[in-house]
């Protein structure tokens, strides 16, 4: 797919509204009983759904959606029996539809702490995980209020092996520093029984209630599934512990006590007469769910704000998986066929934002806005691989969309993946402010003529570990003029701006931007091909500012590494893991540009790369090693037609790597590209939208400087 594309997928489902069209009006001041005229109007958008059926009609319906406020208690349910095509248009900008409600009659506690009752119908339930405060999410009562503890030690002992490639039971027992948790040690029993503890290791996130704290020899149990072999718990792990009220000490803080009360500590400027305050009641706007022979076709949401949905923790907790994989999402579809969000937000959620799941095709996602997201942004295609189904989701859009802020409640979770999925195109968008990678394609493990290890669905419909002869379907996707910023901020590991699993054959990752990508500890990277990508193009990209390196390659075959600008980059600029037989990739016509840490890392020498023509510059000598050995030797061995030379950028320390002067690039046969046309694209309140807040730069840099210190 590309921009072409684009245009003839907007014309698939009419958007603009025909004579003789039938309409439906909706408004906060209209009733399910009515027959949605205009003087008449519906009150919801289920309303409007079951007055269509009522219809039998196969034309398209609009429904226009006045402005105000809607509230959900329940998602929107589409399904093969909505055969009509809809037109869901708010006819302004002020249409939002929370999935919560408002929590009002706050009063003070004290002079620093304010209360208010459990709004109905949450009380008599389980209480809410998640509240909203003025537009911000406010974080449950944590400990320590910033960064992580370190876990000192973890034993293992399984009590059910079972005959997966977990063991299906066992108790972890952690010792922690006696002095972190000094504030647990008079906490009353039935609050430590709520107390939720956040395990990072390398690239996942174990959540888990605490089963029991020794206060006298500081040791806290949880319990699950078996720890993962490759990814264990172990004495560098970082912990934090949330949900307990001795550690409700900071502004913005906020816990419930099961007394059927909120407590919240105000930030400064807050005021209990002008506070807007929400809890969740559903975890969902949006289901559709169509059949393989039937599925969901032509539904349009257009001008919809979609805010305040949440999740609770299963009372087994959250066991470790890459990306947040199995993690649900607030707008799912399964079986569905020309979906479109246009001009849409969804915001201040507990899980993924959308996600075009089983069997998706010819939908997409346009100038819209998700942020504020307990999970990742946009998923495309199952995680489960399915053998028997001929067809995956695919030809979905995802274009001039930001997407930010996200992992609050899973941390793993990407800005947008795409799993067993073929031939999408995410381009223009914004992608920045997670916590692991900003793009991330394909979900199998290694070569198809090896043995690939992948997750397919057990009687159960649960994921399970599986080998075989398996081929990955996440081919001819395109990741294209992004600008990817901001991820990782030192808290997982393993992570890329762009990250490709699997062999992704056909994939095209060209003119994106990408910045700012920091590990915990290894593996931050710019682009990343892993465990088997193969005939991956990546050309045309700049990336600058990454922990580790700006390209790195694990393993994989005949990549084409292609007319990128990799700078300033901290420990090194490209990077390779695994010496293989077969030729790793082509890496040709780059400018690599460096002041800090080494050229190359990894064992290039041994390795079966196509190198030349590239540019190298360090603006600390004129003769920079490369492994080691002078130039002169280096390009005896693997980079014969590659130079020593400044590129001559406008500004490289200002980060303006246009060029001021071509002859050098001529000599590589570099050829320039507009870097600048990464990103969102339209109005400038909508660019200037797009731009980061310049206190979470800010934040990112002093994190950054802590770490590296």
């Amino acid at each position: 797919m590309n921009l072409i594309g684009l245009v003839l997928m907007l014309l698939t489902l009419c958007c603009v509204e025909v004579a003789g069209a039938t309409i439906l009006y909706v408004s906060p001041r209209g009733a399910d009983t009515n027959p949605g005229t205009q003087e008449q109007p519906l009150a919801s958008l289920t309303g409007a759904r079951d007055r269509i059926r009522l219809l039998q009609t196969r034309d398209t319906v609009w429904v226009k959606i006045a402005p105000g406020d809607y509230y959900l208690t329940a998602p929107l349910e589409l399904s093969s029996a909505d055969a009509s095509p809809i037109v869901f248009e708010g006819t302004e900008d002020g249409v939002t539809v929370y999935g919560g409600v408002a929590v009002t009659g706050w009063e003070a506690v004290n002079e620093h702490l304010w209360r208010a009752a459990v709004p109905i119908p949450l009380s008599a339930a389980r209480p809410p995980e998640q509240l909203f405060v003025n537009g911000k999410r406010a974080p449950r009562a944590r400990m320590p209020n910033r960064g992580f503890f370190r876990v000192q030690e973890v034993t293992e002992t399984i009590l059910s092996k079972g005959n997966g490639r977990l063991p299906e039971f066992a108790v972890q027992k952690l010792r922690l520093n006696p002095e972190e948790m000094a504030l647990l040690e008079n906490e009353r029993p039935e609050f430590l029984r709520h107390a939720v503890i956040s395990l990072y290791h390398k690239w996942d996130v174990t959540r888990k209630f605490i089963d029991h704290f020794a206060a006298d020899s500081s040791f806290v149990f949880i319990r699950g599934k078996g720890m993962q072999p490759w990814n264990q718990l172990d004495g560098l792990t970082n912990y934090k512990i949330e949900n307990v009220p001795t550690a409700l000490d900071a502004p913005g803080e906020w816990i419930g006590k099961g007394d059927g009360y909120l407590y919240y500590i105000p930030r400064e400027g807050e005021s209990m007469d002008s506070i807007a305050a929400y809890v969740p009641v559903t975890d969902k706007f949006i289901t559709i769910s169509g059949d393989p022979m039937n599925p969901v076709r032509n539904k349009a949401f257009k001008n919809i704000r979609f805010k305040v949905a949440g999740y609770h923790m299963p009372m087994q907790g959250q066991d470790p998986l890459q990306a947040a994989a199995s993690v649900d999402a607030t707008i799912t579809m399964d079986y569905a066929d020309n979906i479109l969000f246009d001009n849409c937000e969804v915001a201040h959620t507990g899980l993924y934002g959308i996600w075009f799941r089983r069997q998706c095709t010819n939908s997409r996602i346009t100038h819209s806005y998700l942020h504020d997201l307990g999970a990742g942004g946009v998923k495309i295609g199952d995680f489960l691989y399915h053998p028997e189904d001929e067809d995956v989701s695919a030809n979905n859009l995802v274009h001039n969309s930001i997407i930010r802020d996200g992992g609050h409640l899973f941390p793993s979770a990407v800005g947008v993946i795409i799993f067993h999925s073929r031939d999408n195109e995410i381009s223009r968008n914004e992608i920045a402010d997670f916590r692991y990678s900003g793009v991330s394609v394909g979900w199998m493990w290694g070569y198809a003529a090896t043995g690939v290890v992948t997750q397919i669905p057990d009687k159960n419909g649960n994921p399970e570990w599986a080998e075989g002869q398996f081929r990955s379907p996440a081919t001819g996707n395109e990741i294209a003029y992004n600008h990817i910023h901001h991820l990782g901020w030192g808290e997982l590991s393993d992570m890329g701006g762009v990250y490709i699993l699997s062999e992704a054959i056909g994939t095209a990752v060209h003119h994106n931007v990408i910045h700012h990508v920091y590990s915990a500890t290894y593996g931050g990277w710019g682009l990343y091909t892993d465990e088997g990508a193969s005939q991956v193009r990546m050309e045309n990209n700049l990336v600058y500012a990454c922990k580790n390196s700006g390209f790195h390659q694990h393993y994989g075959k005949e990549n084409v590494i292609r007319n990128n600008i990799f700078a300033f980059n901290l420990k090194g600029q490209v990077q390779l893991t695994r010496v293989e037989k077969h030729q790793s990739f082509e890496f040709t016509n780059n400018i690599v540009y460096t002041d800090s840490g080494e050229i190359f890392l990894g064992n290039w020498k041994e390795a079966t790369v196509q190198m030349g023509n590239n540019c190298y510059w360090d603006t600390r000598t004129k003769e920079p090693l490369f492994l080691g050995s002078p130039f002169s030797e280096w390009k005896n061995v693997k980079d014969k037609k590659s130079i020593v030379a400044d590129p001559e950028f406008v500004d490289a320390a200002d980060y303006d790597f246009r060029l001021a002067s071509e002859k050098v690039a001529a000599e590589i046969g570099f050829k320039p590209f507009d870097y600048s046309q990464a990103g969102v694209y339209g109005s400038d309140k909508w660019k200037e939208l797009a731009r980061m807040d310049e206190t979470r730069e800010a934040l990112f840099s002093e994190i950054i400087s802590e770490l590296e210190n």
